[in-house]
């Protein structure tokens, strides 16, 4: 009989380590899920984040550029009001010499 008890007990120690390893099991799977669900959220907040990140970047750059242009376009302002007013300076100066000239052939012609 002592042998049938051995089986037994061995049988109720399987039968333990089983339910054991059962249990472990649905653990480990609990804890997958779990590691799952949390890797999930994480590269949702991730991906949002860098989602914001790189609109601010493009805000930030957009802004830059915008200061580049009107910056780029006040000095060309400059430089064109520079060279208008130099032209018009020439101009006047060559109508004036013209003038002095034109004045200058009246007079030698009544010399004459």
């Amino acid at each position: 009989m002592s042998n049938k008890k051995d089986t037994l007990d061995l049988y109720q120690v399987l039968e333990v380590l089983n339910d054991k390893i059962n249990t472990n099991t649905i653990q480990l799977e609990n804890n997958t899920e779990q590691l799952k669900l949390q890797l999930n959220e994480s590269k949702s907040y991730l991906l949002e984040k860098l989602k914001s990140d790189i609109e601010d970047t493009q805000k930030s750059i957009k802004k830059r550029m915008d200061r580049f242009i009107i910056e780029s376009n006040e000095t060309l302002d400059k430089k064109q009001r520079k060279l208008v007013s130099n032209e018009i300076t020439n101009l006047q100066n060559n109508i004036s010499n013209d003038m002095e000239n034109l004045v200058e052939r009246v007079m030698n012609s009544r010399i004459i």
